[in-house]
């Protein structure tokens, strides 16, 4: 695996820059992370306004700032100040010190803000235009001098130095698990072990680290199915944390470091594969943005959950009880493992397993509308009301089917779906696809 350049974090040091210095560096940061496409892109957009109805921001608030195009438009005033291939060779380029332009500031609201980098827009637009890579570039300037939201530098920081973004020991780790281990006894077996550090198995489980923390029997429910599908796995105390909210930084370098964790900690398993705990991000970071930043395609295979679950009902090896829960039942397609990871039939298997009242969300599937939790905004709680503004076409759309249990398949759209019901006063039940797999189980 070749690594990239080593891991870079905003620092104090960065501050004390002058404005060629951090000039300089943000040319850097432009020339390595754009390529054809990006101006392809960029240049291509002929203003028809077709990505404003995929946009949940738009469809929630109806503001011109919140149409994908003009985002577009903030960043391609910085590439002329600064970046413009005629005015770079002539010396016309901007000396303006970038951390006091306030073009900047506005970049930082349009991609930090006011975009999650679902990708929905790219499959509205007639020019194949996605605002969401192109806003990426905008975090990788914006990281470059910077100006981040909190959520993303100390969750970063803590796994780049620890190994997983809420800063558990090994200790905690072990514990947690050896504590599961007792409380599943009386279903198991008395006796009964979770695989810790095993080698030699079938697949690595990559846990997300609030379950250790604080949601211990939602993790239960994982280990639940794994058992129930005897399927060969492990644990490990190698790499624990499926997030990867570097990614979300614009820093692809500090992304593969904490991708790292897991990579190796399959290597030391000699795992055939590794299978992550529901999280959209986490999935989409090690299954597809990995191999394009290290320039290589693995050699192994990477499900998010719902994948093995659905292969383990189709199989037989697990069985279900229908309707345990109340319906009608909707599912929301998290846009990482839906739109961006192409996981849309696995999870619709599985629910028409669970229930006998499945209804569609409308748009659904590749165009289902983001909950406006992603892109790293669930991460900090000062954007809170953003996110919940934004989440009123996803409120909308859900309560247009009457469900009363929403199933999702990532740890940050049940969240926001969760706070959505409660601030758009709509009566529903949102569940992890686990939940309600491990709670209908046939034993």
């Amino acid at each position: 695996m070749t690594a990239p350049n080593s891991t870079t974090t905003p620092t104090d040091a960065d501050n004390r820059l002058s404005s060629k210095e951090y000039i300089e560096k943000l040319r850097g940061i432009f020339d390595k992370y754009t390529s054809t496409k990006f101006f392809s892109m960029i240049n291509a957009c002929i203003n028809c306004g077709a990505c404003a109805k995929a946009c949940h921001y738009y469809c929630s608030e109806k503001e011109p700032e919140h149409i994908p195009a003009n985002r577009i438009k903030i960043l391609k005033k910085i590439i002329s100040q600064y970046f413009h291939p005629i005015k770079s060779k002539i010396g016309l380029s901007s000396t303006k010190d970038p951390i006091t332009n306030p073009d900047f500031d506005l970049l930082y609201k349009a991609a930090f803000e006011n975009c999650t980098i679902c990708g929905n827009c790219a499959l509205a637009c007639p020019m194949g235009i996605n605002t969401g890579e192109i806003m990426y570039m905008a975090r990788a300037l914006l990281f470059g001098l910077g100006k981040l939201p909190s959520g993303l530098i100390g969750p970063v920081n803590t796994a780049l130095e620890i190994g997983n973004y809420l800063g558990l020991s090994k200790e905690d780790f072990i514990d947690t698990i050896e504590w599961l281990a007792e409380e599943m006894e009386d279903d198991m077996g008395e006796g009964f072990e979770l695989p810790i550090d095993k080698k030699d198995v079938e697949t690595l489980y990559v846990p997300h680290p609030l379950t250790l923390r604080d949601l211990p029997f939602l993790l239960m429910d994982e280990l639940k199915i794994l058992e129930a599908a005897k399927e060969s796995y492990t644990l490990s105390t190698h790499g624990f944390d499926v997030a990867n909210y570097a990614f979300y930084q614009g820093s692809k370098e500090n992304a593969y470091h904490v991708a790292t964790r897991p990579l190796e900690a399959r290597k030391i398993a000699n795992a055939n594969s590794i299978t992550l705990a529901p999280c959209g991000h986490g999935y989409r970071v090690l299954k597809h943005e990995i191999e394009k930043i290290q320039g290589q395609r693995f050699d192994f295979e990477i499900y998010t959950f719902v994948e093995l679950i659905d292969q383990y009902v189709q199989s037989g090896r697990i069985k279900l009880k229908k309707d345990l829960f109340e319906g009608p039942v909707t599912y929301h397609d998290p846009c990482n493992i839906g739109r961006r990871g192409g996981v849309i039939e696995p999870p619709r298997r599985v629910i028409r397993e669970l229930t006998t009242n499945f209804v569609e969300m409308t748009p659904t599937g590749v165009h289902n509308y983001c909950c406006g939790g992603g892109g790293g905004l669930a991460s900090t709680g000062d954007l809170g009301h953003i996110r919940q503004r934004m989440g009123k076409i996803k409120a909308e759309q859900i309560k247009r089917t009457g469900a009363k249990t929403v199933i999702t398949g990532c740890f940050n759209c049940k969240n926001q779906i969760r706070d959505i019901a409660e601030n758009y006063n709509i009566d529903f039940q949102v569940k992890s696809i686990v939940e309600v797999v491990a709670n209908s189980i046939k034993f």
